[in-house]
């Protein structure tokens, strides 16, 4: 098994980063047309939709407001990313090295995902869309334009 670890600065506090990961409204503009639905209470079930639909869905397991937010993750939105096993995945939001104020570190951890070429394209997938949410907080313009049906 893999464990992907991703990390960035972001120039937003980190309420705004919460927020953008957490927020239905503003998760699609970074996150391939996905909608957050996540509560911010462990044991309770979160799911991603797309027009409708459920990709990805799992169960909050930790959760410490603008802090940290840890999940089971099961995504099913191609055939071969159904198959997989669940996986885990935790943002962790962090002051940057020199501790600059309105800097928030990101730290993306995907843990559980078997070695091969899914994961990969999963991994890159995390690449795209944390690209996107800085880009967003950043410019309030998306990175890429969100997918249409």
């Amino acid at each position: 098994m893999s464990t992907q670890k991703i990390q960035l600065a972001i120039n937003a506090p980190a309420a705004d980063v919460w927020r953008a990961l957490t927020d239905p409204a503003i998760s699609p503009a970074y996150y391939y047309g996905f909608e957050a639905h996540i509560p911010a209470v462990a044991g309770a079930a979160y799911s991603y939709l797309m027009d409708g639909h459920e990709v990805i869905t799992g169960t909050v397991t930790d959760v410490v407001e603008e802090e940290r937010l840890s999940m089971t993750f099961r995504g099913s939105w191609a055939p071969d990313v159904a198959e997989l096993p669940e996986s885990r995945v935790t943002y962790v939001l962090s002051d940057t090295a020199m501790s600059i104020p309105g800097l928030t570190q990101l730290t993306l951890i995907h843990e559980g995902l078997p070695e091969g070429p899914t994961s990969e394209n999963i991994e890159r997938g995390w690449v795209l869309i944390l690209s996107g949410l800085k880009t967003l907080l950043e410019t309030s313009a998306p990175l890429v334009p969100a997918p249409t049906a």
